[in-house]
């Protein structure tokens, strides 16, 4: 009987079926190491040559018998009051991983902050934290971070930097020399207090804004033009009936993603609500929000702008009016059809359509402005009312530059901003700061630009200091410390304060301006501000009930000058620097669990490959690893190749990030620094760069990819339908279940299992799954996973207990995608327990298959039996090399010790900590009481986790869905995971 479903693939070797590449991961625990690996571990002798020299049994039997290392225990002399141990803090706050400012719950206990969620009750967020949030947490206890103020190289005390900071600041504004603060865009608002406070102090002081990817920027820059103010609108994915995203990874690293994830989610929820948003996506490379798309088209990165503007001349056409300035364009590379099938969607749902637009060209947003106003979404799907306003008299860093060649600035501080690193003109500006008399950073560690400065005073982290935000008019959050600063650091805005000669605590700032300017608009509450404070401060984010702001008109005068930049500028390559999930602009590139977590598309890790088109590829003989040199004008880079499917033929794509020089021991030398690849016209960089070249060196890189080692065999573990196949048939895609709640044979050598009680289950909506990985990462905060590093992934020995696996379908030049992510299936009749010697692996009266550590001796038979490879060997004691970063360990969760399996517990400690309370308060478990670390995390809610024998919890209604299918149910396995099939909206017989 032929299979019904659509073939799919993971990498372009299994497409072809190239059984020379895939040979070499047949055998998954192989010991020959790719070229340029180190051939001895970390330890003298290698485990296999141990067990030949002492016999299995011999070394088993040591293995099994030796002791987990000896942790000394120090008890509380005097026990704090609020302190119970054993039992966990929570503190509400707000994240500071990116511009986004998501809610968070911080997780301490008996005195450390361990784990990091979202916060529910935060009406944006709502409840999702991305992988940089989730991994925040271990940034706290980061050795690599400055402990101390210094000058030069020297220790000082803060009275003395201070004292030397404000004798240099009185003797610039002396002499008339500029006082220059570079700070990032995304500032709270009490921080911009402080910024004002100390500009008001220095006559000749001005602000600097300085953004590594400069997408906030250009779309401030753009809304200035067409309506006048200088902000970033509020975007509603939630309300949108059809989507049109140009290079915009909103479901990734643009704006917003874990709000918009959520929004998007809830617009494609087909089975509650019967239709789903149409997505089209327009890019040059594949992105987590392209791999998402209904409909994909790849152009190359000139042509972006130009089938925006396209769309832009046939919607004014629909609404007989005309855009100045688009009368010359050429028309795009892109067919006719699909441009057609475009503007003829959004222009069917008009006010429920929505363009958003990527990148840090000013032009394209302009695009996308004028887009929107035509379709008339003003107020429903995109708000400038609602949004964040910008600094609109802040100077770039190109004037910047300018004064300082002149000789005209007295002084510079960095708070917050590193453009030594990230700016292509970074090396200059190190040179010309030599000779400024003040120099400045505020940085957490001395990065590559504190280096080149003066005297360095480091700023304590997020989870130590106080703060807010406000990402939407009228919801405005907290931020407060989980712990006082581990180290001599403290807050900027503490230090603006103290040089701006008004010396004040942070906290006393922050809750001095919200009792002024914060809690006035929120009067009506019926309470006093101490109340008011304390419920804010308990809750993370208030919501005031201020009156709406009329939203700025659209005004046309200046189009046609904003847009006389658009233009095709056809090149043989084209260079597309982008940001990924996991190191967005590289900020946090020395935490490990980010360093280490598989990008979604690529499934890279420690590292950032070029990728290039399979068919230029091709053409060229490169294959995945070859080392090419990327020249932009005079720089160039050295990079080994990724070949991707679904990149544009014309493009070769860096990530950037990475190739740290400053950053500490975790991300130094790891990568390379595309940022010096950047263009930069008139006064900005930009990271789409036309006309490099690329040459092959002849050298091999080998790159640690995750996911050439864990494969089906072609099995059917995905699944997928069109919406009007759904609606039509609630099984489209899934015919071939032949049943629900046990697998589809009944046969079995086993008489099963009794549950009297619990049976614990999870589903996994596949239509909701993005791929994201902030799951991957909070599986690894929660229990204790180690990081492995770059030569162990290369020796597929990643430790992640879950995974997102990534699948392709159709042409390799544009496939789609299916993320699916893979814990282990929990199976009633698990091939792991039958072939385990020694019972370390044992199935539970709840339904849960447990592993005993001090029972398993290593055999890793039950990782050789597992068909969907989820179990994992620790070969090594990956210990923390440094004292402080064991703090991040939570205490409920065994610490592993070499020679054993791991792998998924469904957070058995979760489990057993929500019975005890229910049992503590004389009631049974309600259905939500637990969540497991994946589904709490997730932005869209793709992961559910409940008791199936109760028949009113949701994962048990799931269970019996006509989209609920399990994996390999040929070989009855009877898995605890169901998944739900992915419902697609490609208009194939259905509109929305």
């Amino acid at each position: 009987m032929s299979d019904p479903l659509p073939k799919y693939w993971q990498s372009l070797a299994e497409r072809a079926g190239d059984l020379g590449a895939l040979a070499q991961t047949q055998d998954e625990f192989a010991e020959p190491l790719p070229v340029g690996v180190a051939a001895t571990p970390p330890d003298a002798n290698s485990r296999r040559d141990f067990f030949k020299l002492m016999g299995l049994s011999a070394a088993a039997a040591m293995v099994a018998c030796q002791r987990a290392p000896v942790q000394e225990i120090i008890p509380y002399v005097a026990r704090p009051d609020e302190v119970t141990p054993g039992l966990a803090l929570w503190y509400a706050s707000t994240c500071n991983g990116c511009s986004a400012r998501c809610g968070l719950l911080l997780k301490t206990r008996d005195g450390r902050p361990i784990k990091v969620e979202g916060n529910d009750e935060h009406p944006v967020s709502r409840g999702g934290v991305c992988a940089v949030g989730q991994a925040s947490v271990l940034s706290l206890y980061d050795a690599s971070r400055a402990r101390y103020p210094t000058r030069g190289a020297t220790r000082v005390s803060w009275t003395d930097l201070d004292a030397d900071v404000t004798q240099a600041l009185r003797k610039a504004t002396e002499a008339g020399k500029g006082i220059r603060v570079v700070l990032p865009w995304h500032l709270g608002p009490t921080a911009e207090a402080a910024v004002k406070r100390f500009l008001a102090a220095y006559p000749t002081a001005r602000t600097v804004r300085d953004e590594a990817l400069g997408e906030l920027s250009a779309i401030a820059d753009a809304h200035r033009v067409t309506h006048g103010v200088h902000a970033v609108p509020d975007y509603r994915f939630d309300k949108a009936a059809v989507i049109a995203s140009f290079g915009a990874d909103f479901l990734g690293t643009w704006v917003s993603p874990v709000a918009f994830t959520r929004q998007y989610a809830e617009s494609r929820d087909a089975a509650r609500r019967r239709t789903m948003s149409r997505h089209f996506q327009v890019e040059p490379v594949m992105t987590l929000t392209g791999a998402a798309a209904d409909r994909r088209f790849v152009v190359a990165p000139s042509d972006v702008a130009l089938v925006l503007a396209d769309l832009v001349r046939r919607l004014a056409v629909k609404a007989g009016r005309e855009v100045p300035g688009l009368g010359s364009l050429p028309p795009p590379a892109l067919d006719e059809a699909a441009r057609v099938e475009l503007a003829d969607s959004l222009w069917a749902q008009r006010q429920d359509a929505l363009v958003v637009a990527g990148g840090d060209d000013v032009a394209t947003q302009v695009l996308a402005n004028v887009a929107n106003a035509l379709l008339g979404n003003e107020g429903h799907t995109v708000s400038l009312a609602d949004g964040t306003a910008l600094d609109a008299d802040a100077l770039s860093l190109g004037t910047l530059l300018t004064e300082l060649r002149a000789g005209s600035v007295g002084a510079v501080l960095f708070m917050g901003a590193n453009p030594v690193y990230s700016d292509p003109r970074g090396a200059e500006l190190a040179a010309l700061l030599k000779d400024v008399p003040l120099t400045l950073s505020t940085s957490d560690r001395r990065d590559e630009t504190a280096v080149h400065v003066g005297l360095h005073a480091p700023e304590s982290t997020a989870l130590e200091s106080w703060g807010d935000a406000e990402v939407r008019r009228g919801v405005v959050s907290l931020r407060q410390p989980a712990v006082a600063p581990l180290h001599e650091t403290r807050s900027g805005v503490e230090s603006l304060l103290q040089w701006a000669g008004a010396p004040q605590p942070h906290y006393d700032f922050l809750r001095a301006r919200w009792e002024a300017e914060v809690f006035p608009q929120a009067s009506g509450l019926g309470q006093g501000f101490i109340a008011f404070w304390d419920d804010a401060l308990r809750r993370g984010v208030v919501t005031l009930g201020a009156a709406a702001a009329e939203a700025p008109a659209f005004r046309e005068e200046g189009l046609a000058k904003a847009l006389a930049s658009v233009a095709r500028h056809a090149a043989e390559w084209e260079l597309v620097l982008y940001p990924t999930v996991a190191l967005r602009d590289g900020a946090p590139a020395n935490n490990a669990w980010l360093q280490e977590v598989a990008d979604p598309i690529t499934k890279v890790t420690w590292g950032n490959p070029a990728c290039i088109a399979p068919a230029r590829a091709k053409a060229l003989g490169l294959k995945d690893g070859d080392v090419v040199q990327v020249r932009a004008g005079s720089t160039t880079l050295s990079v080994p190749v990724l070949v991707q499917a679904g990149t544009h033929p014309s493009v070769i794509a860096v990530a950037v990030g990475y190739g740290r020089t400053q950053a500490g021991r975790v991300a130094d030398g790891i990568g390379v620094n595309g940022y010096p690849l950047s263009a930069v016209v008139d006064g900005r960089a930009r990271r789409t760069v036309p006309g490099v070249t690329v040459q092959a060196t002849g050298e091999q890189q080998p790159l640690a990819l995750t996911q050439t080692h864990h494969r089906l065999e072609g099995r059917p573990h995905v699944r997928e339908a069109e919406l009007a196949a759904f609606l039509a048939n609630p099984r489209a895609g899934n015919e071939v279940q032949a049943g629900h709640g046990g697998g589809g044979h009944s046969l079995s050598l086993w008489s099963g299992h009794e549950y009297k009680g619990h049976r614990w289950a999870l589903a996994v909506d596949l239509s909701a799954c993005t791929g994201c990985s902030a799951c991957v990462v909070s599986c690894q905060a929660e229990n204790n996973i180690p990081s492995v590093g770059r030569d162990e992934v290369l020796r597929r020995r990643d430790m992640h207990w879950m995974r997102i696996d990534r699948y392709y379908q159709g042409d390799e030049a544009n496939p789609q995608v299916v993320h699916q992510p893979m814990m282990c299936q929990h199976c009633e009749n698990a091939p792991c327990e039958t072939v385990c010697p020694v019972l370390a692996t044992v199935h539970s009266s709840e339904g849960l298959n447990q592993q005993v550590y001090n029972r398993c001796v290593g055999t890793r038979y039950c990782a050789n039996n597992c068909p969907t490879k989820v179990r994992r060997f620790n070969w090594f004691d990956y210990e923390h090399a440094e004292p402080l970063e064991r703090m991040v360990l939570n205490p409920d969760v065994v610490v592993r010790s070499r020679g054993v399996m791991e792998k998924c517990s469904m957070c058995v400690q979760r489990i057993q900590e929500s019975k005890a309370a229910a049992n503590r308060e004389g009631r049974p478990l309600r259905d939500g009481d637990i969540q497991t670390a994946c589904q709490q995390s997730c932005p869209a809610k793709a992961i559910h986790f409940g008791d199936v024998n109760d028949p009113d919890s949701q994962v048990a209604r799931l269970a019996k869905d006509g989209r609920a299918f399990r994996l390999l149910e040929e070989l009855n396995i009877g898995s605890s995971i169901t998944y739900l099939t992915k419902i697609r909206n490609t208009g194939s017989g259905s509109g929305t």
